[in-house]
């Protein structure tokens, strides 16, 4: 014989049922979303590169110092080897000088910069190093757990329905229309429980005539205020 408490029985499957496909579908998400990982290996990746940059430009910017300095000591031997006596000559020879004492500060400027540079970005390079792997060890983990829970679910879902079907199949019609109506209306929760002489869905304090026929039959009750079927608990 039908209980309308068998509706409660049922809310209770169907709130597992529904807890079930949301966890599902949080795990999904989970084992979908890659994009801290992803982002990790970017920023990676985006260090390694300018760290491939800035190789050849110290080098670059080493070599032209260098020849800079060749340039100047060779001028510094013309001048001290005596054998340069005109004064014209002599004075563009300082020039030359001057010039090239100018070009080489801008190198060193130049080499020093391409130097911090570089030593700031292998700093950020192993920071960069070192988190990504911390984050790949973890979603690694992360992703056998997400997997495991995913085949959980996916082999209780269908016993779930099942048990379902089976626990509805000599509900009566009546019974099983009032009750999809007011899932749909009150988010999922078509059955309250009676405590206290109070409607446990709004909270709100039962006629007296409600809890009568709440008590005396197995009629459908159905809460004034909400709607929602009573059951006393």
């Amino acid at each position: 014989m039908f209980s309308v408490r068998q509706l409660y029985d049922l809310q209770l499957l169907d709130w597992d049922i529904q807890s079930h496909e949301q966890e599902l579908a949080d795990v999904n998400g989970k084992l979908a979303d890659d994009s801290e990982r992803i982002a990790a290996k970017n920023l990676l990746a985006g260090l390694e590169t300018k760290l491939g940059e800035l190789g050849p430009a110290g080098r670059l910017a080493e070599g032209a110092v260098q020849q800079t300095e060749q340039r100047l000591a060779a001028i510094d031997t013309r001048v001290y080897s005596g054998m340069i006596t005109n004064p014209r000559e002599l004075e563009a020879i300082e020039d030359e000088k001057a010039a090239l004492q100018q070009q080489h500060s801008e190198q060193e400027d130049t080499l020093l910069t391409i130097m911090v540079d570089t030593d700031e970005t292998q700093e950020n390079k192993d920071r960069a190093q070192a988190k990504f792997e911390s984050i790949n060890s973890h979603r690694e983990e992360e992703l056998v757990e997400l997997q495991a829970s995913r085949e959980t679910l996916t082999a209780e879902l269908p016993l779930l329905h099942e048990r379902r079907e089976d626990m509805v199949v000599e509900y009566p019609p009546i019974a099983m229309a009032t009750y999809d109506t007011v899932a749909k209306m009150r988010g999922g929760q078509a059955v309250a429980l009676v405590e206290r002489d109070t409607c446990q869905g709004c909270r709100i304090a039962l006629a007296r005539s409600e809890l009568q026929a709440i008590r005396s039959n197995q009629n459908i009750v159905q809460c004034g205020s909400c709607s929602r079927i009573l059951v006393v608990n």
